[in-house]
């Protein structure tokens, strides 16, 4: 029998709301992320910062979280955007669907410790309280390694389909669905 993510991870630390005050460790986790031959891909790690930004507004339809340690450290963060990204509409099957945004983990808490399934967990809980009935989400050629992994074990998620060059010409993004 396959062992799921949720059966073998689990966080000692809290997933909570973002606060304009996370940032700057935030920013860290998406430089380190976000990297093309080495360089940071400013631009990216800027649009991610707006992102959050955006989030931190009132009736913002954009929604983070992060983990943090027990010692206060800041280690990741995951939202959900209440209405998918336009290229994402077409891998819907439902007339609720919303989008899981920004998904990064500190690259010394990956690996089996829970932060990114708690994060999905919060993320998943949110999006239910939400009446979604559907979660969507893409990621790139950078996290072949890291992020489709992750997301091929989530109990739920299915690979739905590709979107070519969604990152530049040759870089495509696979798309996973959860319905709910």
């Amino acid at each position: 029998m396959e062992t799921t993510a949720k059966e073998t991870e689990q966080f000692s630390g809290i997933i909570r709301p973002l606060t304009e005050e996370d940032i700057p460790a935030l920013r860290q986790i998406s430089e380190y992320w976000l990297r093309d031959s080495g360089r940071v891909a400013y631009d990216e790690v800027e649009g991610d910062i707006a992102t959050l930004r955006e989030s931190l507004a009132e009736n913002s339809p954009k929604h983070m979280f992060v983990a943090q340690t027990q010692d206060g450290q800041v280690v990741g963060m995951m939202g959900v955007a209440e209405t998918p990204k336009d290229p994402l509409i077409p891998f819907t099957q439902t007339d609720k669907p919303c989008e899981l945004i920004i998904a990064y983990v500190h690259q010394d808490f990956r690996g089996g410790q829970g932060v990114g399934t708690a994060l999905i967990n919060a993320s998943l809980d949110l999006a239910r309280s939400l009446d979604k009935k559907e979660i969507l989400l893409e990621s790139g050629p950078r996290h072949t390694h890291s992020g489709y992994p992750f997301y091929d074990k989530q109990p739920g998620f299915k690979r739905v389909g590709v979107i070519k060059d969604f990152y530049g010409k040759g870089a495509h993004t696979i798309v996973w669905r959860k319905t709910f």
